[in-house]
């Protein structure tokens, strides 16, 4: 029989049973949301609960980093006839007390007629603000899209929106079709969770960039992939009018399909010569932690990490007030100011509003504690219902996909 676990599995506790997590839909790729989901797993594992990740491939990801053992198996969302067979036969098998899940895919797999009365309890994690992001297709394909996540995310026990933001909007969408039948499922709001012992110890690594080490003015830092959501051009536009005599720096970490147009709208405005877009960065803390000034230029978001993570290394923030999680952030804007999204000239005199009296950056690392990821695992723990000890039950190998090959 072959094995479908990726990874070994985590020996089990010589006295009682641990609840287990089964999590779906994560560590897709590199960037916020990996971040975030392996803090907290390790949050959540440092409380004593099995973790089951359940992966696209067996050869993904890579977790020899991560402080704790997790059980990972492959569920193939690409592929969902077989997905079904081997989230069904998972579920038999191994009976996690709960699921969470992160992607639309994953959401609509554990929704198919096939695994009803087979599911613990499941739970979608939505990480962003959905009708905002609605609102950037068409009339039409708003509208069915927004029917159709509303029938899904309807079915599920409970959702869990990662600013208050966002599960507001979810709020709303759900009581837009209040006149189904169907209840709508419990909303809880959890933030992101931030390691700030490992982004403190990145952030200490050394930049050898010469703007970092002569420091000839003001350095300006944002973090984001280079589209349209993330709203660089006005970032750019606001830079543009900042007094001459501050002889500010502009660098963006990051990567995507708008860099061309980025690089030629500097030109335009004049100030080519004082931006740098660096690409994407592997560790862009240590660019953070070194400048003057973080912003978040967004248009919408679910929870900015890159702006919660500013924070956490005490740099001083603007951001846009971007529906969500910005207020939340930010506090209302007490550690840092909130401006409207599309307004370059009340981003600028922010911008330089902050750079000539920052926040000490006790003050911002301190509103970064709310964030902490043992406050985020607890939560987690307490809407899952993963408290209590787990029955005692045998682990029998599993027979469903390849195990990896080392």
């Amino acid at each position: 029989m072959t094995d479908n676990r990726a990874f070994p599995s985590p020996s089990a506790s010589a006295s009682e049973p641990r609840p287990r997590l089964a999590m779906i839909g994560f560590l897709k790729g590199s960037g916020g949301i990996g971040r975030v989901m392996t803090t907290l797993m390790e949050a959540l594992l440092e409380r004593g609960i099995e973790i089951d990740l359940l992966l696209p491939s067996p050869t993904h990801p890579d977790l020899s980093e991560l402080r704790g053992e997790v059980a990972c198996f492959v569920i193939d969302l690409e592929q969902l006839k077989q997905a079904e067979v081997q989230l069904l036969d998972y579920l038999h098998q191994r009976r996690p007390d709960a699921i969470l899940s992160n992607r639309d895919r994953s959401h609509r797999l554990l929704m198919q007629r096939k695994l009803t009365g087979e599911r613990p309890f499941t739970a979608f994690r939505i990480g962003t603000n959905i009708p905002e992001r609605l609102k950037r297709n068409s009339p039409w394909t708003a509208a069915w899209n927004g029917w159709r996540l509303t029938t899904l995310y309807r079915q599920a026990d409970l959702l869990i929106g990662n600013s208050s933001g966002v599960s507001a909007a979810l709020q709303r969408m759900l009581s837009r079709g209040s006149r189904q039948r169907q209840p709508s499922p419990r909303i809880e709001t959890i933030l992101n969770p931030v390691d700030n012992e490992t982004i403190a110890r990145l952030a200490s690594e050394p930049i050898l960039h010469p703007w970092l080490k002569q420091k000839p003015g003001p350095i300006i830092v944002s973090v984001g992939r280079l589209v349209r959501a993330k709203h660089f051009g006005l970032l750019l536009r606001a830079f543009a009018l900042l007094p001459p005599a501050l002889d500010a720096r502009l660098m963006i970490c990051g990567q995507g399909g708008q860099q061309d147009r980025l690089q030629a709208l500097a030109t335009r405005l004049g100030i080519a010569d004082r931006i740098e877009l660096l690409g994407y960065q592997p560790n862009p803390f240590r660019y953070v932690a070194a400048a003057d000034l973080f912003v978040c230029s967004s248009l919408f978001e679910g929870s900015s990490n890159a702006l919660i993570e500013a924070l956490a290394l005490g740099t001083p923030c603007v951001s846009t007030d971007c529906p969500s999680g910005a207020r939340d952030i930010l506090d209302d804007g007490r550690l840092g100011p909130l401006v409207p999204i599309d307004d370059p000239v009340a981003l600028a005199e922010a911008m330089r509003s902050v750079l000539e009296k920052p926040l000490p950056a006790e003050q911002l690392r301190a509103g970064a504690g709310r964030f902490d990821p043992h406050h985020s695992a607890a939560r987690y723990a307490e809407v899952l219902g993963l408290s209590a000890a787990r029955p005692e039950m045998s682990v029998p190998e599993l027979g469903i996909g390849e195990p990896r090959a080392d």
